[in-house]
């Protein structure tokens, strides 16, 4: 599971850093005319990105409870066939 967690972060990250460069190269903004941020910019972008970054894995970790609750009930409904078979058993 840590793997496929791990792999989604870098996913995740690669498509961001994609869609950030796009923004910046549609806008004409190159190292060279960038304006510098001060460090209570920067501390504030930290945070933002913090938080989103929280935000996403409790969604993650909703989604992951809701599916194995679903396979919960999915494997509460199939009878294993020993269970079946007691039940034959003593209604006869």
């Amino acid at each position: 599971m840590s793997d496929k967690k791990l792999n989604l972060h870098e996913i995740s990250s690669s498509m961001m850093e994609l869609f950030v460069q796009d923004v910046l190269r549609k806008n004409g903004v190159t190292k060279e005319n960038r304006k510098n941020l001060s460090e209570e910019q920067k501390a504030h972008l930290k945070k933002v990105v913090t938080d989103l970054q929280a935000q996403v894995d409790e969604f993650v970790k909703g989604k992951k409870i809701k599916v194995e609750s679903e396979e919960k009930v999915e494997l509460s409904n199939q009878r294993p066939l020993r269970e079946i078979l007691k039940k034959k058993k003593k209604k006869k």
